[in-house]
Order: structure tokens, then C-alpha cells, then sequence
């Protein structure tokens, strides 16, 4: 919708900025982002007034489309205070000074460099300074980010891709172009989460992380094939694979899986990405477990539900540890209905799947003979809460990170 195209921050209301003659920064202007990049923020407004309603947006993401010399477009996709979605395409071209309100700029800009910016709404053009520059530590990783300013707006800039991190925009006494008053708002953006880099995983740079998962998947390759072979040596040899052999064998391919899950996020999923993975996993082992135990192989059965249920557990506590809860993104489970609904429902199903996962495992027993009939009713229920858990958390992803749903 056209309202849409005036959202967010920086470029919703009418700018007024210092007029200087309209020069370029030394040599063609550099884009730091490219195809596939994202980056989301959360949006805090506080003051006397309102916003105008199409403009009160408690969260939005950008994601980069195709780059073509120092043009390029984004789609944003915004969350507005009533929980509403919207999405538009912002056109941006470094060298025709179109910034949309400089949420993205050239990148590697120091301070005293300036880059072109033609308001779209006075269509004045005018040079912004980048002030100053510092080393900071945003989303867990050290950046140098940028400042710069006008007479409303104090951005920062990550230096590197050019993409803004935080923002904050004084209004008073302000009437935007729509006619809308604005009496005293401040409106603060804070970048949340974002694919154009990460963490150190545990302190680890990210090159000794990639050595060192290397290392763990040919380590876990090698051990998984000398197991396989001592399997069917033993099979060979008694007519049956030891339980310690099923074991190492299940216990291996679940560490290569996470390790390749782990690598996976340093490209674009993020948490939310290596849990989706992790959980189809784990999913699938369980309705094959369930498929052995219909089968009659109680002792397949219960060695897969305990590969599952240890592995669940340290899943999620790994997904914690790299992306622990924080206000900003506990935020975005309470900034709807949605995503209220999609939070509780998971809960609601999820914990009691693993209730029962650890209660069926713990009654098994190698070669019980009761086992079977006692614990009918909590694999029912166990495979029955796994998979509807599972079938919540993929939809609340397709929710939240695609535009399936609108």
C-alpha cells in the first residue's frame, strides 16, 4: 500500500534537514550488503500524541533483493502496534542519493566521509557527515559501527554493510505531509537479529569455529564408519548388533547433524533455523521409533526415544546459550495475538511431549517382558504431543520469517 512506503522511523515524517550543495563522497559509492541479507529491529515509541496509525511499527525486517552496480531494493516486511502485518518494496540507488531515510548507506564510510542523500519528502539534497566511529560490540559481535545526524535523527550505522543498528528520532510540534500533528514523540529502533554476521560461538572466532567443526564432522564420519563396520562384524559373529553398537551409531549421526545444523545458521536461520532442523529431526526418529515398537522392536524403540530425549534437551539448551532470551526479542511473543497464540501453543504441547518422551524412557528396559503393555499409552501420547508440537513450531516459523500467511 502507498501509506506503507512512507513507514518506519526516518523517512515516516517530514525531515528537516540542513540544506548544503549536493556533492559526492571520493570515487563511486560502495554497497556492502548483498542478495539475501537481513536484518530485524524492534521499535519503541514513547511521548505525548500518537503516531499516525499507519506508521505506529513496533518491529520490521529488511531482507536485501538482487544488487545491480550501487542500486538495490529491500523488502520490508513491518509489525504494526496492533499486531497487523504490511510489506512493501523500497527502491534504494547510492549514486541518485535515494537512502529511504538512511536505513541502509554506502558502506566503509569514516569519520568526515559523506554520503548523498536526496529527501524524498522536501526533495532537498543534501550531504550527511558521518561524525564519528567507534568499536562496539552489536548482536554479540565487534563491529565498528558509525554515528550520524540531523536536526531529528541520531543513527548508527554498522560500517561494514552500510545497514543502520540503532536509531533514535525526536518529534515536537511536527506535521508530517498527510496532515497528521505530532506534539512529542521519540521513537527508538534497536537492531534485534540479523544474518550479515554472528556470534563467536562459546568466545571462538568464526574461523577457528569452522576448523573446529570440520574437525568434528570427519572425526564423527570416521567413528560413525568404524562403528557400522564392528556392527556387522558382531552381527556377523552372534547373529545380532550389540546395544552399544545401535547406540554409538544413532549418537553420531545426531552430533554430525548438529554440527552441520550449527554451520548451517552462520549462513541465514539463526536459532530459530537450527531449531526448526534439530526438530524435524527429531521428529522423524520418533515416528520411526514408533514404527519399530509397532513392529514389535521394543529394543530399536527404546534406544532411538533415548537418542531423541537426551538430544531434545541439549538441543534446546543449546539454542539458549547462543541465542539467549533478552527483552527485545521476548518482546515479539507478547507484541500480538499471533504471536501470543503461536508461544502458548507450542508451550502447551511441547512440554508435555517431553514429559512423557522422559517418562517412556525411563521405563524402558532392555529385555522387559511388561514393558510393552505399561508404557502403551505414554508412546501414544508421546508420538501424538511430538508431532503436534512439531506441526505448532512450523507453522509459528512460517509465520514469522516467511509471508505465507501475508
Amino acid at each position: 500500500m502507498k501509506a506503507f512506503s512512507a513507514l518506519i522511523l526516518v523517512s515516516i515524517i517530514l525531515s528537516l534537514s540542513t540544506v548544503t550543495p549536493p556533492t559526492l563522497a571520493y570515487g563511486e559509492p560502495s554497497v556492502g550488503v548483498k542478495e539475501g541479507d537481513w536484518i530485524e529491529y524492534s521499535v519503541s515509541i514513547t511521548g505525548t500524541g500518537t503516531p499516525p496509525p499507519t506508521h505506529d511499527v513496533r518491529w520490521f525486517k529488511i531482507e536485501v533483493l538482487p544488487v545491480q552496480g550501487t542500486a538495490f531494493s529491500v523488502n520490508l516486511t513491518a509489525r504494526y502496534a496492533n499486531g497487523t502485518l504490511g510489506s512493501a518494496i523500497w527502491e534504494f540507488n547510492f549514486t541518485e542519493g535515494n537512502v529511504e531515510g538512511w536505513i541502509i548507506i554506502p558502506s566503509n564510510l569514516g569519520p568526515g566521509d559523506t554520503f548523498y542523500d536526496y529527501s524524498i519528502h522536501t526533495g532537498n539534497p543534501v550531504n550527511v557527515t558521518i561524525q564519528s566511529q567507534e568499536q562496539k560490540t552489536v548482536l554479540g559481535a565487534s563491529r565498528t559501527v558509525t554515528y550520524g545526524n540531523d536536526s531529528l535523527r541520531h543513527k548508527e550505522w554498522d560500517k561494514a554493510t552500510g545497514v543502520f543498528v540503532g536509531s533514535s528520532e525526536v518529534y515536537r510540534n511536527v506535521t508530517n505531509r498527510y496532515g497528521w500533528y505530532i506534539e512529542n514523540l521519540t521513537v527508538t529502533a534497536q537492531a534485534i537479529a540479523t544474518n550479515m554476521w554472528s556470534p563467536p560461538i562459546r568466545g571462538i572466532d568464526q574461523t577457528m569455529f569452522y576448523s573446529l567443526a570440520a574437525v568434528s564432522i570427519t572425526l564423527a564420519a570416521l567413528t560413525l564408519s568404524l562403528a557400522v563396520v564392528v556392527a556387522r562384524r558382531e552381527k556377523t559373529r552372534k547373529g545380532k548388533t550389540g546395544a552399544l553398537e545401535v547406540f554409538v551409531v544413532l549418537l553420531l549421526a545426531v552430533e554430525a547433524f548438529v554440527v552441520t545444523s550449527l554451520l548451517w545458521s552462520e549462513f541465514g536461520w539463526g536459532a530459530a533455523g537450527i531449531n526448526l532442523i534439530m526438530q524435524t529431526f527429531w521428529t522423524a526418529l520418533v515416528v520411526a521409533s514408533m514404527w519399530f515398537r509397532r513392529k514389535g522392536n521394543y529394543f530399536l524403540h527404546g534406544i532411538i526415544m533415548i537418542v531423541v530425549v537426551g538430544a531434545t534437551l541439549v538441543s534446546f539448551s543449546a539454542v539458549l546459550l547462543m541465542s539467549p532470551p533478552s527483552g527485545g526479542s521476548m518482546e515479539t511473543y507478547f507484541s500480538s495475538p499471533l504471536k501470543l497464540a503461536e508461544f502458548v501453543s507450542h508451550a502447551v504441547l511441547s512440554i508435555p511431549a517431553i514429559i512423557f518422551g522422559v517418562w517412556l524412557v525411563a521405563l524402558w528396559r532392555p529385555k522387559s517382558t511388561s514393558f510393552p503393555a505399561k508404557s502403551k499409552r505414554i508412546a501414544e501420547a508421546t508420538a501424538i504431543l511430538w508431532v503436534l508440537s512439531y506441526a505448532a513450531g512450523v507453522l509459528g516459523f512460517i509465520a514469522d520469517y516467511t509471508t505465507f500467511f501475508g
